[in-house]
């Protein structure tokens, strides 16, 4: 997917963090999305295999009880959602 030696970049805070997760990981070859789940107030951030993004597989991975998550494909797309003025003034510089 991403050729050329290009590879896919996440937000990475594996170990969970209440506040917005800065680091950024480059992903290795094998692992081809970004993953953001969320669970108590903590957000899990890493870099995984698009095949293991299922909640079975996180569950055990995680030890959770309780858990939303979602998947992406674009680089850092594992952040916070940005606002519509956010969106704007990445837009316009």
């Amino acid at each position: 997917m991403f050729g050329f030696g290009l590879s896919l970049q996440c937000y990475s805070c594996p170990g969970g963090s209440s506040q917005n997760c800065a680091a950024k990981q480059e992903c290795t070859q094998g692992k081809d999305a970004c993953l953001k789940l969320t669970s108590g107030g903590k957000t899990y951030t890493e870099c995984l295999r698009y095949a293991d993004c299922d909640f079975m597989t996180l569950a055990v991975r995680y030890s959770l009880p309780d858990f939303t998550f979602s998947c992406c494909q674009k680089t850092l797309c594992n952040g916070e959602e940005k606002t519509f003025l956010q969106k704007l003034k990445d837009f316009f510089g």
